[in-house]
């Protein structure tokens, strides 16, 4: 296979000679369509997508440093705003929050409050049901993990008291085992399960030499909370020297990757038979974030590069793109037009960088498919609850992180609950997404909900009926 495209980079900020002037982390596609940038210069940066010169410095409410970021799990607020998520990493004597951020009115509208001295970096959004299989329950978590204190955590947006909840590892001094720097985290649950209770964590642990900060384990960590009393390790192929930074987890539970340091490979665990096989990265490239794309293969930010890897047992790895301008790649996300493209960070250039995802022939294309319709009718003018829960897939893998498009198709004025007909959605940690409440028109209709990402497939759609009665049959309904 011949890579399709170079990638393209765009200086963040620039000034009169053209460089960029902020240094970004990571980015993702907010609920507005816009891309969203964190940065360690007290700001935030708007971009729009396809006129990329057309970029907002955003300050208020921003702490100095901001790193992993999505957009609002939760659809189509009824308030209409506009939200996306960020960790803040604070300095030393600074608390460390997690942040709810309205990207419309540029204010912080929650903030879940860490230690005075924690560092969370990278979050995710996981969709989960609390109630039962017969009385579904949907919401969603916010997870981080935190390495001063060595936890991995929790945000439950809907939880008033903004209170992080916490899955604290052992004591250090008790274990060695247990003496590390958390960086990444990831959720899978075992197929065909649904249960919150069958949630299983994974965390990538590092060797630390920074001051007050010093850990000595690298090790990957498992913890089903149902079976497990404490995380347990999971030595990594490469000895103890070897340091793991980002993991990316298949959300059907099969298999984890790791992106490993010393040397730098990307490691799969095989979470049934609990081996791991392991490819060098080309190039030597040390491994930054990672993510799965809509071709169901491994995407690598690197430090000379991206690299593209099958999810395979062999790891196959693909040709993947140097950078225009050398630097190094460090935050990725999918773009919301289709699957043509990804969009990257370049801390080192100050800029961000997009690039045409090549055509794998033997990738299958992704697809939008239902898990479950929560609403099938409803009466004119009342409010629903969510519509319903979808997943992308891709090779047999569900895609966290798509944006998907969802779309209100309505004769009798039925709307999403902002009063809009379109709305952007991202799959979570599992690769679901659900869809928004809505809020049924005046007269009795079919409504038609269409789902899909971008225009890269035909959207998924299902229908639900507005009737005066809802419940009571009708002729037509018996016909």
């Amino acid at each position: 296979m011949q890579d399709t495209g170079s990638p393209e980079e765009y200086p963040l900020l620039k000034d009169g000679s053209g460089r960029g002037t902020v240094t970004p982390h990571s980015i993702t596609v907010g609920p507005d369509g816009y891309l969203w940038v964190t940065t360690h210069d007290s700001a935030l940066v708007q971009v729009h997508p396809t006129s990329i010169a057309n970029q907002l410095k955003v300050t208020n409410d921003v702490r100095p440093l901001s790193a992993g970021i999505i957009p609002d799990p939760y659809p189509n607020r009824p308030d209409g705003k506009k939200v996306v998520w960020f960790a803040s990493p604070a300095y030393e004597q600074d608390y460390d929050p997690v942040i709810e951020y309205d990207i419309v009115n540029h204010k912080r509208l929650n903030e879940f409050k860490l230690a005075d001295d924690a560092r969370a970096q990278t979050i995710a959004s996981l969709l989960i049901n609390k109630g039962t299989d017969q009385t579904p329950v949907w919401a969603y978590w916010v997870m981080f993990a935190e390495p001063v204190h060595t936890q991995v955590g929790y945000c439950d947006p809907e939880d008033e008291s903004s209170t992080p909840r916490m899955y604290p590892f052992p004591d250090p001094k008790q274990n060695p085992v247990y003496d590390t720097w958390l960086w990444s985290v990831a959720v899978t649950t075992p197929k065909g399960t649904e249960s919150l209770k069958e949630c299983v964590y994974w965390a990538t642990g590092q060797v630390s030499t920074t001051g007050n900060f010093e850990r000595k384990t690298n090790s990957l960590y498992r913890y089903a909370p149902t079976k497990d009393d404490q995380p347990k390790p999971i030595a990594l192929p490469g000895g103890s020297s070897q340091k793991p930074v980002h993991i990316v987890a298949g959300p059907n539970g099969d298999a984890v990757w790791v992106g490993t340091e010393n040397p730098n490979q990307i490691c799969r665990y095989d979470t049934e038979l609990r081996n791991w096989t392991q490819r060098d990265i080309s190039g030597g490239g040390a491994p930054r974030q990672m993510m799965l794309g809509t071709d169901g293969n491994l995407w690598v930010a690197c430090s000379n590069g991206i690299s593209h890897f099958r999810t395979d047992v062999g790891i196959t790895e693909l040709p993947g793109p140097s950078l225009p301008s050398g630097g190094d790649a460090m935050g990725l996300c999918l773009d919301k037009s289709g699957s043509e493209w990804l969009w990257y960070t370049n801390p080192t250039n100050m800029a961000i960088g997009k690039y045409p995802i090549p055509d794998d022939p033997k990738s299958i294309s992704g697809k939008t498919q239902f898990v479950a319709q929560l609403v099938g009718e409803t009466a004119p003018g009342q409010l629903t609850g969510m519509s319903g829960v979808v997943q992308y897939i891709s090779n047999g893998i569900p895609i966290p992180g798509v944006p998907l498009t969802c779309r209100v198709v309505s004769e009798g004025g039925t709307t999403f609950s902002d009063g809009t007909t379109e709305t952007l959605l991202t799959t979570d940690a599992r690769g679901r997404a659900a869809l928004p409440a809505l809020r049924a028109g005046q007269e009795e209709d079919q409504v038609v909900l269409k789902v899909g990402h971008g225009d890269s497939e035909p959207p998924t759609t299902i229908s639900l009926c507005v009737r005066s009665e809802p419940g009571k049959s009708t002729e037509a309904d018996e016909s």
